[in-house]
């Protein structure tokens, strides 16, 4: 088994029995988007092996870099809250399940072949959250920085949980890189009220907690910082 480490994302949608007919494939359609941009944003060199939604609303793809693990989740459930405008009660959402480790095997066709630690830290890790009322968790080797981890996928989740629709697209364009005056001209909207909504959507504790995760891998060299 190789000792570089990949992050599997693991997940489905929440509540998606109320999708059904053309709605569902509208779904699959969303998801599919989703995967685009968030590989957009993070290039395409950190995948690993594509992300392949099955039994029709569940996913899994796997990361090269698992520092982006994170972000990658986070761009994921973005896209798909931003592209239901529907009210906070109603928001489509996904659970996501992040398994960091080493991969043993690499699926050729499909991914629920794969095999290693990394697929054992994410599969499992799902059935979690939908037992729990949970919308985000991450498995690591470190037993320390999953008791961080937990803290932390807990205050993204109750941040996460209040976006709205149009909150959730400017977090999108954030990630992109964009300018509060970029953002605006792009909404059609003023810059404050682009100010006022990233306020709103809590992107600067977002970026701390994303920043912290991405701190715990240093380059080339997988091992959790000393706490």
């Amino acid at each position: 088994m190789e000792s570089k480490l990949y992050a599997v994302l693991t997940g489905d949608i929440a509540k998606s029995s109320r999708f059904e007919g053309e709605a569902r494939q509208n779904l699959l359609n969303v998801l599919k988007a989703a995967f685009a941009e968030m590989e957009a944003i993070l290039g395409s060199d950190i995948i690993a092996f594509p992300f392949e939604v099955f039994r029709g609303d569940s996913f899994q793809g796997v990361l090269l870099q698992p520092e982006k693990a994170l972000t990658a989740a986070v761009l994921i459930r973005a896209f798909i809250r931003g592209s239901y405008k529907t009210t906070l009660k109603n928001a489509v959402d996904a659970r996501i399940a992040i398994g960091i480790g080493t991969v043993s095997h690499l699926p050729v066709k499909s991914t629920g072949e794969g095999d290693g630690e990394a697929y054992r830290n994410s599969g499992p890790e799902l059935d979690k959250l939908s037992k729990h009322n949970r919308m985000l968790s991450i498995k690591t080797p470190w037993d320390i920085i999953n008791s961080e981890l937990t803290v932390e996928c807990s205050m993204l989740d109750v941040i996460i949980l209040r976006w709205t629709p149009q909150q959730a697209d400017v977090i999108i364009e954030y990630f992109k890189g964009k300018t509060q005056e970029e953002m605006a001209e792009h909404f059609k909207v003023s810059q404050p009220a682009i100010k006022k909504r990233m306020a709103s959507a809590n992107s600067y504790q977002l970026d701390l907690m994303v920043n912290r995760f991405k701190s715990f891998f240093k380059t080339g060299n997988y091992n959790p910082v000393r706490l």
